[in-house]
């Protein structure tokens, strides 16, 4: 006997469940590929969307092989997926190539369900398939895009680790990037050329490639007063004008032809790129303007340039430009170290000079003492102290990175530049306001990639304090006398970076009271940034420790200093600049 309501619920399900041509409705209008095949991979049953992804009839694919459409290179994936599942007795999912009625093939995703035998029926599989043409495809150009961008990048860094790039040899350099230009855009002519300074609108041919046997450019000129300000406004140019190609890109932008107008005079055109071919051009850049361009053509009139093209073409043009910068820093080089070498006869007068512009001792209640110590005839260390008013005494040693002309100039311009109080926006007596100017004056981009440390003090007599700050330089040593008969040692640090390196200003200062017969030295690093006997270096603590003995003996001076460091380097030549300022507070 049955419930009243499971009556009415069996009712209600009845129709659905036995009609047999809903269900083929449902199956048949579903974008799934469903059949039934057996063991031997015929199909048993198919539903009609085979007919809507494949091209074929219900009725021609019912009871035909399933595996003559597969793929050739797929059919023994698929014939081992449909050997193990009936083996098995469980379907696997695997993605294999049917072939469309009209020729081509459909990518397809399908996953396999084992019917057991049972009755009359034999063993079975379902399989349901979906179209993923639209994913293998996008995959397909995902992995195409991503092999085109790593063979880009091995390209870009075989030139910049190359010894023609490294040595910034600009015909072997600049026809390397051609070469690689060719091959990765497959193109048949890559050239470079360059803005003549001499003639305004001017362009000549520095190199011209071609991988397909014909002869180079002849022309090796080329005059338009419209080029320059196009490269100046577009990093790359389509050649002819690309008009489909209107997008605005992060790196590369397509030269927009305009209302119906062109922008690229045809003259420029016909110069550039033969008739029934494409061109780009990618403008090289030198000190913040354009000063040349790239171009690669191909013989398809029809070409479109990628995205990824176009920033390919630009990122080897701005590997242009800097073989251009290398090679007009070594020429720069070049003419400097000819200059010297015409000059050598003069550098005992200019160490001289040099000498003549560090400070006279001063030998009233504060008494001072220096020694200057280049390593070759010119170094970069500079000094000086000075009573600024009656009761501030200014003290700072300087040491400029590197030897020579060039070291020696910057240090003396800058001594010049506090002794004389002509330095822009800071206050002589606030240490850190001057080294924030001097920073702000001296970044090494404009002056020679030159940075330099500087301790820098002010000692106001009244109040017995000094103030100080630095700049990648060594702290000074204020040794005061205790007591109880013991020196007391204190080291005058502070925080910043060389001046030059950095436009942020990271210095911070310090103070410290002056005792009377304090003794203060500030020094270079050339004076403990050197080998001992025994093999590690003095370093600035062990520095401070002669400095403390030598005061402690009573004989702290700058003669016994230097003899006392020389004994422990084992020479007396020293490796680098080193210059010492004693102080003494009576």
């Amino acid at each position: 006997m049955t419930n009243r309501g499971e009556s009415a619920e069996q009712e209600g399900n009845r129709p659905l469940g036995r009609d047999l041509r809903l269900l083929e409705l449902i199956v048949d209008n579903i974008d799934d590929l469903i059949a039934v095949i057996d063991s031997q991979g015929r199909r048993v049953w198919n539903n009609a969307a085979y007919a809507r992804v494949l091209g074929y009839s219900v009725e021609s694919l019912t009871g035909s092989n399933s595996l003559i459409e597969v793929h050739p290179d797929d059919l023994p994936k698929v014939q081992g997926a449909l050997r193990d599942s009936m083996l098995s007795g469980s379907g696997r999912r695997i993605e294999y190539r049917l072939r469309h009625r009209s020729g081509h093939y459909v990518y397809l995703e399908s996953q396999g369900w084992v019917l057991p035998a049972g009755g009359d029926r034999e063993q079975l599989l379902v399989v349901i398939s979906r179209d993923i043409s639209q994913r293998k495809e996008l995959e397909e150009r995902q992995a195409l895009l991503y092999d085109q961008q790593s063979r880009q990048a091995k390209a870009m860094a075989e030139i910049v680790h190359s010894a023609d790039f490294q040595g910034s040899d600009v015909e072997h350099g600049s026809e390397m990037v051609l070469r690689i230009l060719c091959q990765t855009l497959k193109a048949p002519s890559a050239e470079l050329w360059k803005l003549d300074s001499v003639g305004e609108g001017r362009f000549i041919c520095l190199r011209s490639l071609r991988t397909d046997g014909e002869k180079t450019r002849q022309d090796l000129s080329l005059e338009s007063l419209v080029l320059p300000s196009l490269l100046r406004q577009y990093r790359v140019i389509a050649l002819p004008d690309e008009a489909a190609a209107v997008e605005d890109f992060d790196i590369a932008k397509a030269l927009s032809p305009g209302a119906g107008t062109r922008t690229i005079p045809d003259e420029v055109t016909a110069r550039l790129v033969p008739e029934n071919t494409r061109g780009m051009a990618a403008a090289v850049w030198l000190e913040g303007k354009p000063a040349g361009f790239l171009l690669v053509t191909i013989r398809d009139p029809n070409r479109v340039w990628s995205i990824y093209e176009r920033n390919f073409c630009v990122a080897l043009a701005d590997l242009v430009a800097m073989l251009l910068e290398g090679r007009q820093r070594l020429d720069t080089l070049q003419a400097l170290e000819t200059s010297q070498k015409l000059i050598s006869a003069q550098l005992a007068d200019a160490a001289s000079y040099v000498r003549s512009q560090l400070p006279v001792n001063l030998a009233d209640s504060v008494r001072t003492d220096w020694r200057y110590l280049p390593s070759s005839t010119l170094g970069g260390d500079a000094l000086d102290f000075f009573w600024f008013d009656d009761d501030h005494l200014v003290i700072f040693v300087l040491d400029v990175v590197g030897h020579g002309v060039g070291s020696a100039l910057l240090a003396i311009s800058i001594l010049h530049l506090l002794r004389q109080r002509a330095l822009k926006d800071g206050d002589p007596l606030e240490p850190v306001s001057v080294l924030s100017a001097l920073n702000r004056s001296f970044q090494m981009d404009e002056h020679g990639d030159k940075v330099f440390s500087i301790w820098y003090g002010v000692f106001d007599r009244v109040s017995g304090i000094i103030r100080y700050a630095t700049a990648g330089h060594p702290p000074a040593l204020l040794i005061s006398p205790g007591s109880n008969g013991e020196a007391e040692v204190v080291w005058l640090k502070g925080k910043g970076l060389w001046i030059g390196a950095t436009t942020v200003e990271t210095f911070e200062g310090g103070s410290a009271v002056v005792a009377q017969d304090a003794e203060l030295f500030v020094f270079s690093d050339g004076l403990f940034e050197l080998s001992t006997i025994g093999g590690p270096m003095i370093g600035l603590y062990g520095f401070g420790q002669i400095l403390v003995d030598l005061h402690n003996s009573g004989d702290a001076d700058l003669e016994e200093v230097l003899a006392a460091v020389s004994r422990v380097h084992g020479s007396d030549q020293f490796e680098d600049d080193a210059s010492i300022l004693k102080v003494w507070f009576r």
